[in-house]
């Protein structure tokens, strides 16, 4: 199962150890974690400009992506893939920019953002989120991803 991945999420996922994710393989298959141009523009600003800490998890989920991307659990979206789903509208934030392409794409959206996780389901996209470092996994009232390829 393909799933769009935020920047926090991305984050978090690459920075401490998360739980029940063999849980939600098994019932979903293979997990590929999508990296959006844009995501990756995010990580590269916090390495440079945020905090000690936030830069240090900036710069380790950055070497993250790549050697997973090596394995096949992370793949970055091509810019030509995405114009295909992607239409530039002045000043969109990543966020919108991700939870368009999740929508489109019929992918679930992984954020740990709670305003963006309301706008997804508000949107029909489902959410994977983490609650005490355990992955969830939450069905939009509008009708699931799943039932579609």
């Amino acid at each position: 199962m393909e799933i769009v991945c935020d920047t926090s999420f991305l984050m978090v996922l690459c920075y401490e150890p998360v739980k029940n994710l063999n849980a939600l393989e098994s019932k979903f298959g293979k997990l590929i974690w999508l990296i959006h141009p844009e995501t990756v523009d995010e990580l590269i600003q916090l390495e440079k400009a945020a905090g000690v800490k936030r830069s240090k998890i900036a710069n380790l989920s950055l070497e993250i992506i790549k050697n997973q991307i090596e394995k096949g659990d992370f793949r970055y979206l091509d810019r030509e893939e995405l114009a295909k789903f992607e239409t530039k509208i002045a000043n969109l934030s990543v966020d919108s920019v991700l939870l368009n392409l999740s929508h489109q794409k019929k992918k679930p959206l992984a954020t740990i953002d709670k305003n963006l996780m309301r706008r997804a389901l508000k949107k029909g996209v489902d959410v994977i989120t983490l609650k005490n470092n355990k992955i969830i996994y939450v069905h939009s009232r509008l009708g699931s991803n799943l039932n579609h390829p």
